[in-house]
């Protein structure tokens, strides 16, 4: 009997500890993921075509956080920054010209320090027409010295993009991170069902619509694409 009684004991307390190890395990790779999305990656939705060729409204952007905290974004990269005017909202575009620099815009043609910019592979014109100063800014922006601890950004859609030429320099406190790749794309609908509302009913019809159209709307070619 007594040996008995020790033998429960000794497996009551390996069920004991295993779920101790468990609990331990679980609590460690809880505590991983959450510092590496502080520290290190996030994820970013891409909410138009503001940067298309290059990203699409439905990409989601990986996103280093890490990459500026020993230095500063540089011309050519992909930042993803703080809406200077919308609480909340998050924008990925180019950086053009940093703190030091001159840029300007005549006739759709991005000049930094006076010398013509050569344009990113994935830059895109959607509109041939050139607008006159006094109508917008979009294809001619007087030179400005961008601020130390500033940078200007620019979307690649250069003709139907909200940036710097609308809100002006981006302070780089205001700076998330730097863009690395898409790791999932969902395309846009136009005829999904919109969460309004009440909400219990829309919320249905979007899960039943999105598992019914989840084959056709993902876009698998948009996986792993560098930004």
């Amino acid at each position: 009997m007594f040996n008995k009684s020790k033998s429960k004991d000794r497996k009551k307390k390996a069920r004991i500890s295993r779920k101790r190890e468990l609990v331990k395990a679980i609590s460690l790779l809880i505590v991983v993921a959450a510092a590496l999305r502080i520290l290190v990656i996030f994820p970013c939705r891409i909410p138009d075509d503001s940067m298309r060729r290059g990203l699409y409204s439905g990409d989601f952007l990986l996103t280093s956080s890490f990459s500026y905290k020993t230095s500063e974004p540089k011309p050519g990269d992909i930042v993803v920054f703080d809406h200077p005017f919308r609480d909340g909202e998050k924008l990925a575009r180019r950086v053009i010209a940093k703190g030091g620099q001159t840029v300007e815009i005549v006739g759709k043609m991005v000049y930094v320090d006076n010398q013509p910019l050569a344009d990113f592979p994935d830059v895109l014109h959607s509109d041939y027409r050139i607008l006159p100063a006094d109508f917008s800014n979009r294809d001619y922006y007087p030179p400005q010295k961008i601020p130390s601890g500033h940078i200007y950004v620019l979307g690649d859609n250069r003709d139907e993009s909200e940036d710097s030429r609308n809100f002006g320099f981006i302070d780089l406190q205001k700076v998330q991170g730097k863009g690395l790749f898409v790791y999932f794309s969902w395309a846009p609908d136009p005829n999904a069902p919109r969460m309004e509302s009440p909400y219990i009913i829309p919320a249905i019809q979007i899960a039943f619509y999105n598992l019914f159209h989840f084959p056709s709307r993902i876009r698998w070619g948009r996986f792993f694409a560098s930004s």
